[in-house]
């Protein structure tokens, strides 16, 4: 068997399977994540950029790296590589911020589920000794007076 070279169809392909066999919610939760992730890796990459260009020889060494970039990718014969060497490094990126997303997005719901639960904390004694009270005296005598007969006639004519 011969092996299998790289060609646009076979990443339409694996795109195509990977967004079919997942359920719309994990695609959607996937984007969230990756939208969410790129902040901060981005983040991080400009900081780590500015850091590099700050110190001349770091500076000399990333002017070097890409001004061979440009000359690959004006040769025809290394376009097609360097090309395919960017596809890898984005998609390591865009899995890199998936990643970061979740664990944000996750960080996020449970400080959301920590506010929820002290704000019940807080609500729940409040509704037993003022609120419930009330409503047994005045609104379930109402209740039982008014709405129970009607409901009962509405019934019985059904």
């Amino acid at each position: 068997m011969a092996p299998k070279t790289k060609t646009n169809t076979d990443t339409e392909e694996k795109t195509a399977a990977t967004s079919e066999g997942r359920k719309p919610s994990e695609q959607a939760l996937q984007a969230v994540d990756v939208a969410v992730g790129a902040v901060p890796t981005v983040a991080e990459a400009v900081r780590s950029t500015a850091d590099a260009w700050r110190k001349s020889e770091t500076r000399s060494r990333e002017i070097d790296e890409l001004q061979k970039r440009v000359q690959t990718l004006r040769d025809p014969e290394g376009r097609t590589s360097e090309i395919e060497a960017l596809r890898q490094r984005l998609g390591s990126e865009l899995e890199k911020a998936e990643a970061r997303g979740g664990d944000v997005r996750r960080q996020v719901t449970e400080q959301l589920i920590g506010q929820a639960r002290k704000a019940r904390e807080r609500v729940q004694p409040v509704y037993r000794d003022r609120v419930e009270p009330v409503v047994k005296e005045r609104v379930e005598p109402v209740y039982r007076e008014r709405v129970e007969p009607a409901v009962r006639k509405v019934r019985e004519r059904i």
